[in-house]
């Protein structure tokens, strides 16, 4: 989520399918990974992705490999290599859409030691796959700020860095000390922050990386500074965002405007695809009502961004991670069924 300069989104990233150059060999890919469970990685075949995601839609992975080290990282990335097969990291899951018949790739979660956290006076270190709201809770029992108004953000560590999740005034790229990565050809390196570029919901940390270690420089501040933060943040959530499923915003804040003030204008709010409506509470969120296919939000995005552009001649883009069957994400709203 991210809010300030008067913007409220969701966001978790999830990057793009990594494509090789040929097709894949997944027989390759099927020995290899027998390898990797001396790895502290962990495999698993067609595991259901929608409980994985927060609209709660999408099939099975082909493959779903669970990280629990940097070596165990370098190792899953070696045999994808190999293999030439597609693959991608899924944090929280929180900005996408999995098709319906799931993904034809291989899905990378980071678990185990890449999901803890510690922390040493005013420095946490947290794995890349450690949930964002359980450092925030750790800097609020220390008494510690920087990250207080983050809390309410679907996503883990790795995630929030690659998209530099913010809300309210804030920005984990703000508190950031150094980033571990794993590069696709898979070098190790430490980042310090000076290296890490970044802007509004983007950073080079989601630029074909998978963050396995940080390190946030936060500041000692008065308790009741902390709670006044926390209370005033959530307040904004529970009146902004609908609490049924959701994959927070659908659309980027087009320049000098809010995809959401457009799209209620639009007529969008309350459009229904089957088990899929544009929240009454927000025109640029799509929730499941109970129901909902991965065909249905395409259907809605594809007429919210065909309103928009007829009445007010503005293409908006995607925030919403729409993928296809080999992971790569979609980037025309209006034509996403093809």
């Amino acid at each position: 989520m991210r809010s300030g300069r008067g913007r409220l989104n969701l966001t978790a990233p999830v990057p793009e399918a990594n494509h090789m150059p040929n097709p894949g060999d997944w027989d390759l890919f099927r020995r290899q990974r027998e390898a990797l469970v001396g790895d502290s990685v962990t495999t698993v075949e067609r595991e259901p992705l929608a409980p994985h995601t927060t609209l709660r839609i999408g099939g099975p992975a082909r493959v779903l490999l669970r990280c629990g080290t940097r070596e165990g990282v370098v190792a899953a990335l070696q045999a994808v290599s190999e293999a030439g097969v597609p693959w991608l990291v899924l944090g929280l899951g929180a900005n996408v859409l999995v098709p319906d018949d799931g993904l034809d790739a291989v899905v990378l979660t980071l678990v185990g030691d890449l999901a803890a956290i510690s922390r040493e006076g005013t420095r946490i270190r947290a794995g890349g796959g450690a949930q964002l709201a359980r450092v925030v809770r750790e800097s609020l029992s220390a008494g510690l700020a920087g990250v207080e108004c983050l809390g309410g953000i679907p996503s883990t560590v790795g995630g929030a860095l690659a998209m530099n999740a913010g809300a309210y005034g804030q920005e984990i790229l703000d508190v950031l000390a150094w980033a571990e990565v794993v590069e696709e050809d898979r070098t190790v390196r430490r980042l310090e922050r000076w290296e890490v570029h970044g802007g509004y919901r983007w950073s080079v940390l989601g630029k074909g990386r998978i963050v396995t270690s940080v390190e946030l420089a936060l500041r000692a501040e008065d308790p009741e500074v902390l709670r006044a933060n926390v209370r005033q943040a959530r307040e904004h959530r529970q009146r902004a965002i609908p609490p049924e499923p959701s994959a927070g915003s659908v659309f980027r804040n087009p320049a000098g405007d809010y995809a959401g003030r457009l799209l209620e204008l639009a007529g969008c709010k309350g459009l229904r695809r089957g088990g899929a409506e544009v929240s009454q509470r927000h025109a640029n969120v799509i929730i499941n009502t109970g129901s909902a296919t991965a065909a249905d939000v395409r259907g809605l995005v594809t007429e919210m961004a065909g309103r928009v552009r007829e009445r007010f001649g503005i293409r908006l883009a995607l925030e919403l991670k729409i993928l296809d069957r080999t992971g790569r994400v979609l980037t025309d709203p209006e034509g996403p069924l093809a």
